[in-house]
């Protein structure tokens, strides 16, 4: 919906109304704004918000808050202040000026008021003295000045140049503050008013830029000459302006000189009472120093005590520490050396057993071999009996194998046991050197970073003394200044009534009156003379005084200086100490990754002992099940073996039953043996002897018988046949029975042979018997190694736990005590930045701040003029303010 009504600023020439107008709804097509500060109720010197205008009768107050508007009111404030008003009412009131140009300024600013009574309506609201509040003028001028304030502190920063040389808002009135210069000819245009929030708006006032119509283009000569007037008038108004701001801002400086030189005054009596003050405040700070000294040199007795107890407190902590770990260590290295003596022990003694056992297998190999051979001689029909041995004897020979391979892998593993133990042992002695190697780091750097803090404290102590010292000769020597420039004044003085004096006598004659001056002037000279006299005494003073303080200031120039070589030597140690705890730092960072590398490892060696472990349970797993194994086929062997010893004691049983048989039988054939040859003796004894007499009766009877030697020589051959018959019978007997014997012994010496053989065996079974208990006693022995093992590398972890724990706390300790020292430092650089930012920022903002309420002054001040009127300051008025808004019909 088109807007049909506006508001604006009434000027002094438009007649004024004591009427408001009434409060409308917000439009959605929004308005522009001005803002009049005469509602302010401020004066020029920002005393009071009460107004004098006791020349105008009393009107409705109008405050700030009372204005609704948008937050940045001030945004077409360089617009409305520069702007031009439209032709027609350049020329209105150009007529109207040339018909009072001889008038007051006020007169005339009252008839441009009244001749735009047709077009403007009513009287503006203005602000007086005869008001009554509710609320003292004190509160409301505290208010209101806040409110300014607040104003003036959104204002951009500008120059006072800048700030003196605006328009005000209504070109007719012409602004006291413009500088009288050309401008070139500019369109005329709208000029925006304070209007009220909810106030609707023309719908001319959608532009802002009024061009000039096609109808006024012939006037185009009478324009320029309108406009040439115009400008004339402004500049002459501008000089008339320009005159009367000169002369306020003159009364201005004058009231402010009159308050400077009271606020003079009251500074000499504050100098005096601050002299009083600082003498009772030296005497007081030397008092105090005094006693600061005494507590302070107490309390650095004290700390100092403190200090060396802590420090024999921990050295002997540490003495204690280092004594216990080292006796821990010495008892690990004892205990490792004789685990290791005993491991050695054990392998050379397990190495030995190994070899009388390979010796031992070696013998029982040959000799089974022999007893096969003999036997494969002997018993050609034990075919299969040897087969049998021969597989017992291989299978007991791959049991034997598995066992030395075992029995080499566990020597194997306890050499790498051994190896890492000793690899660990050396690991914990190198990390017991290094923590002994940083404790003593630690210490000194310790007792380095509190001697540091020592001298630190002295040095200051020193200097703010030295500043205590150098602030007390200053202001001897500043008075010693004012001594001086005091005395040179009395001799000024002095020498100026000596003129006079010299004057005085060469004007009047009479001789008694010159001889009472000069009585009186040589008394006065006499006295001038005393007074000069113990002012030189006084000077001398001062000036020894003065080289005293002199003194005192080269010497505490010196201390000074000391101090600062001090503190620039204490600097470079801190530096140093800086750089050494760096170096300590990276050191314990290095320690610290040379410590995380070890726990790698020996995460590392602990998973592989771990994983050895586990393999060394499976291999003992394996172990016990080819254990059970064997001890099955032990029982199955031992089984076989009785089995066989059976067998073989039936065998023997039968064999020593056929020995025996066969003794018996060969006894029985010897004892026949015996007999048919005790017989055959008998025989060939009684062959012989029948023989013999044979032979004798032959003899006896060769003579006789030579005849019947024919008869009987028959016979003899059939009887010597029979016998030769019968003696060849018997000695094939002999020889058979001998044949039989000669068996029978052979027979005899297989069976010792196997006999003895069987024997062997038996041993070889109890040897094997007692080698296999043997292992058994290696393996449970290896299995409490490999347990005294793992109790060790506990015991390790353990101590490098500690160790960790110890590094840690020292670490923590070491930063703790460097992140104190590096962030009291820190505090006090940032202090000292900071105060000296805080300082410039606060003159940058006191100026800034001084600028803007100077610029309020004076913007507030001429507002006034431009919409009240100019109050008599003379006569004891102050200038009003106050918002004007009418109402357009």
């Amino acid at each position: 919906m088109a807007r049909t009504h506006s508001s604006y600023t009434a000027s002094p020439t438009r007649m004024r109304s004591p009427h408001r107008s009434p409060a409308r709804r917000a439009s959605s097509q929004g308005s522009q704004y001005e803002m009049d500060l005469d509602a302010l109720g401020l004066n020029s010197t920002f005393e009071s918000t009460e107004l004098d205008g006791k020349h105008e009768p009393p009107v409705d107050r109008v405050e700030t808050s009372d204005i609704e508007g948008p937050e940045d009111f001030t945004m077409n404030m360089t617009y409305w202040m520069n702007a031009d008003l439209p032709l027609a009412q350049i020329k209105s009131r150009k007529e109207a000026n040339q018909t009072r140009h001889a008038l007051r300024m006020d007169v005339v600013q009252q008839e441009s008021e009244q001749n735009d009574t047709t077009e403007e309506g009513d009287r503006p609201i203005t602000t007086v003295d005869g008001h009554e509040y509710s609320t003292p003028a004190s509160e409301r001028s505290m208010e209101n000045d806040e409110k300014v304030r607040s104003f003036l502190s959104a204002l951009p920063d500008t120059n006072m140049e800048d700030a003196l040389t605006g328009t005000p808002a209504h070109p007719p009135q012409r602004s006291f503050l413009q500088v009288p210069m050309s401008s070139p000819p500019k369109a005329r245009s709208l000029q925006p008013t304070v209007e009220d929030y909810d106030t609707p708006r023309k719908p001319t006032q959608e532009t802002v830029i009024h061009h000039i119509s096609p109808a006024m283009r012939h006037n185009e000569k009478e324009d320029r000459i309108a406009e040439l007037l115009g400008r004339l008038e402004q500049q002459e108004l501008a000089s008339q302006t320009r005159i009367t701001e000169l002369e306020t801002i003159l009364s201005y400086t004058r009231s402010e000189l009159d308050s400077a030189r009271t606020d003079n005054y009251r500074h000499k009596e504050k100098l005096s009472n601050l002299e009083e003050s600082i003498e009772r405040q030296q005497s007081m700070d030397g008092e105090a120093r005094k006693s600061a000294e005494l507590q302070l040199k107490a309390r650095e007795d004290a700390l100092t005590t403190k200090m060396q107890e802590f420090g024999e407190e921990m050295r002997l902590q540490n003495l204690a520490k280092m004594q216990n770990q080292r006796e821990d260590f010495d008892r690990q290295l004892k205990a490792a050396k004789e685990a290791k003596a005993l491991v050695e022990e054990e392998a050379k003694s397990k190495a030995q057993a190994l070899v009388q056992v390979k010796a031992e297998l070696d013998g029982i190999r040959k000799t089974r071999t022999a007893e096969l051979e003999s036997k494969a001689v002997v018993q050609p029909d034990g075919e299969r009996s040897r087969q049998e041995f021969s597989e017992m004897e291989a299978t007991l020979n791959e049991e034997l194998s598995l066992f030395k391979k075992r029995a080499d892998s566990l020597q194997a593993e306890l050499q790498e046991a051994v190896a890492e133990a000793r690899s660990a042992r050396e690991n914990a002695e190198e990390k017991a050197r290094l923590h002994t190697v940083v404790e003593s780091k630690c210490r000194s750097q310790m007792s380095r970073v509190v001697e540091l803090e020592g001298q630190l404290q002295t040095t200051r102590f020193e200097l703010e003394c030295a500043t205590a010292d150098a602030a007390a000769k200053q202001q001897l020597f500043q008075t010693n200044i004012d001594l001086n420039s005091n005395l040179r004044q009395l001799q000024s003085q002095m020498q100026a009534i000596e003129i006079k004096n010299s004057i005085n006598d060469s004007q009047q004659s009479p001789i008694d009156e010159l001889e009472l001056r000069v009585k009186i002037v040589l008394s006065q000279l006499e006295s001038a003379k005393v007074d000069l006299a113990g002012k030189d005494q006084e000077l001398l003073h001062h000036i020894k005084l003065q080289d005293e303080s002199d003194q005192l200031l080269n010497i505490s120039k010196g201390r000074v200086e000391g101090l600062e070589a001090t503190i620039a030597t204490l600097r470079q140690q801190l530096a140093e100490a800086h750089r050494e705890s760096a170096r300590v730092r990276a050191n314990t960072e290095r320690l610290e990754q040379d410590l995380d590398d070890t726990k790698d490892q020996l995460n590392d060696t602990r998973a592989e002992m771990n994983r050895r472990v586990v393999e060394a349970e499976k291999r003992l797993g394996k172990m016990k099940d080819l254990k059970t194994e064997a001890e099955n086929k032990f029982k199955e062997l031992q089984a076989q073996r009785n089995d066989l010893i059976e067998g073989h004691e039936a065998m023997m049983e039968n064999v020593q039953n056929k020995a025996e048989e066969a003794i018996r039988k060969v006894g029985a054939l010897l004892e026949q043996e015996r007999i048919e040859k005790k017989r055959v003796v008998k025989n060939l004894k009684n062959a012989k002897d029948e023989l013999e007499d044979l032979r004798a009766a032959h003899a006896r009877q060769q003579a006789s018988e030579e005849s019947e030697e024919e008869d009987l020589s028959d016979e003899d051959t059939t009887s010597r046949s029979t016998k030769s018959k019968e003696m060849e019978a018997k000695n094939s007997e002999i020889t058979s029975l001998r044949e039989i014997i000669r068996q029978q012994i052979t027979e005899t010496k297989t069976l010792k042979s196997e006999m003895l053989l069987l024997k062997k065996d038996n041993k070889k079974l109890k040897s094997r018997l007692e080698t296999s208990s043997d292992l058994q006693v290696t393996v449970s022995g290896l299995e409490t190694q490999l347990m005294a093992l793992r109790t060790t590398n506990e015991s390790l972890q353990s101590q490098i736990d500690a160790q960790e724990e110890d590094f840690e706390a020292v670490n923590a300790a070491m930063d703790e005590k460097l992140a104190a020292m590096v962030s009291k430092v820190m505090k006090e650089r940032a202090k000292t930045v900071v105060g000296k930012r805080d300082g410039q920022w606060a003159e940058t903002v006191g100026r800034v701040q001084t600028d803007k309420e100077l610029l309020g002054k004076v913007l507030l001040r001429q507002w006034g003029r431009e919409e009240i009127g100019i109050a008599d300051e003379k006569r004891g008025e102050k200038q009003s303010y106050g918002y004007k808004y009418v109402k357009r019909t």
